[in-house]
C-alpha cells in the first residue's frame, strides 16, 4: 500500500483495523514520514461498499438495471433504487472499466464468460470474457486460437508430470528486474478483496473480479506449457506446465499478470515470470516484445524489464 502522504509503498506496515458500519478498514503507518492512514478513501454512502460492487458486477455480467436491483434485494437487505444504481455505475466506471463497454455492447448473463475445469493435480478453472475475447482478437488473433485449442484439444496428461513453472529456476534470468509502476491493478485487486465471497479464496476473488469487471481481462488460469526442444532457460526432459492467473491485452500487448499475496520480494518471482512468457510466445507465436510479464497484488504492480549491464 503507498503512502498517499509521501508516496512510498516500502516504509508502510499494516497498523490494525477499524470496524465501521460499513465493514472493516485496515489502518497503515508509514515510517517513511511517520504518518497514519487507512485504506478506506471511499465517498459517505448508506450502502456497504461490498454491495454496491455486488450490484454493478451483476450488471456487467449483462443483467439490466431494474433486474440488478431485485439480485441485489435477494442477495442482501439492501434494495437500492434504480437511480441509485446509475449512480454507481457512473462513479466507478473510472476503476470498473468494463462498464463503459457494458454500455455499447449487448451481454448476456448466459454466455458472457466461458468456463472449462481442468483437474491437473489440482481444479483450475479456466476462464474467458467472450466478449473482450473478440475484441483482443483484432490486433492479436493468434491468443484466441490458442484458447480455442485449449478448449478442444490441451493434451492433459502433460500436465500431471513433470517440471512447474512455479518451482523452476532460470540461470540467465540475471538481466531481468520487476520495476514498480503505477497501475489501477492493486485498486482492483483491492475491491476484489473487499467483495471477496465465503470460502472464497483470495486469487478466485481476484480473478472473478477482474474478469467480470476490468476493461482489458480476457481470461485467467490460462494453461501453457514448454517442450523441451523449445526453450534453453531450463533443462527439462519432459515439458514444464503451468497455469498464468489473468491475461490483459492492451494496445496490443499482452500482459501475464501474476497475482501474489506476498509481494515483499517481486524479484523472487522472475524465473516463473520469464517461463510464462517463453511458454505464452511458444504456444502462440506473438512476439516476445509483445508480452510483459507482470507480477501484482492490492499492494503492488510490477512490470518484468531488461536492466543494461556495463
Amino acid at each position: 500500500m503507498k503512502c498517499p502522504h509521501c508516496g512510498k509503498s516500502e516504509k508502510t506496515i499494516k497498523h490494525g483495523i477499524r470496524k465501521t458500519a460499513k465493514g472493516t478498514v485496515q489502518k497503515y503507518y508509514c515510517n517513511g514520514c511517520n504518518t497514519h492512514f487507512s485504506s478506506s478513501k471511499r465517498k459517505y454512502t448508506q450502502y456497504p461498499e461490498h454491495v454496491i460492487l455486488y450490484a454493478l458486477e451483476q450488471y456487467n455480467l449483462g443483467h439490466p438495471v431494474k433486474e440488478v436491483k431485485t439480485l441485489t434485494a435477494k442477495k442482501y437487505k439492501y434494495s437500492p433504487p434504480v437511480r441509485t444504481v446509475y449512480s454507481w455505475i457512473k462513479r466507478y466506471e473510472d476503476t470498473l472499466t468494463f462498464l463503459r463497454l457494458r454500455k455499447k455492447f449487448d451481454v448476456h448473463p448466459d454466455n458472457v464468460i466461458s468456463t472449462q475445469i481442468f483437474h491437473h493435480l489440482q481444479v483450475y478453472p479456466f476462464k474467458y470474457h467472450s466478449l473482450k475475447m473478440h475484441l483482443s482478437a483484432k490486433k492479436l488473433p493468434q491468443l484466441r486460437r490458442y484458447m480455442s485449442w485449449v478448449e478442444r484439444s490441451l493434451p492433459d496428461k502433460i500436465f500431471l508430470k513433470g517440471p512447474r513453472a512455479s518451482s523452476a529456476r532460470v540461470e540467465d534470468g540475471r538481466d531481468l528486474t520487476p520495476e514498480e509502476k503505477d497501475n489501477i491493478a492493486p485498486k482492483l485487486a483491492e475491491l476484489a478483496l473487499t467483495s471477496k465471497k465465503g470460502r472464497e479464496s483470495r486469487h478466485e476473488a481476484v480473478e472473478r473480479f477482474f474478469i467480470r469487471n476490468d476493461s482489458k481481462t480476457i481470461c485467467s488460469e490460462l494453461p501453457v506449457f514448454i517442450e523441451s526442444k523449445e526453450t534453453d532457460l531450463v533443462d527439462i526432459e519432459t515439458p514444464l506446465t503451468g497455469h498464468i492467473d489473468l491475461i490483459q491485452e492492451r494496445f496490443g500487448t499482452i500482459y501475464i499478470m501474476d497475482y501474489k499475496t506476498n509481494l515483499k520480494k517481486p524479484e523472487n518471482h522472475v524465473s516463473q515470470l520469464l517461463l510464462y512468457k517463453e511458454a505464452l510466445h511458444n504456444r502462440t507465436s506473438i512476439s516476445k516484445d509483445k508480452i510483459v510479464p507482470v507480477v501484482f497484488n492490492e499492494h503492488g504492480y510490477y512490470e518484468l524489464i531488461t536492466i543494461d549491464r556495463p
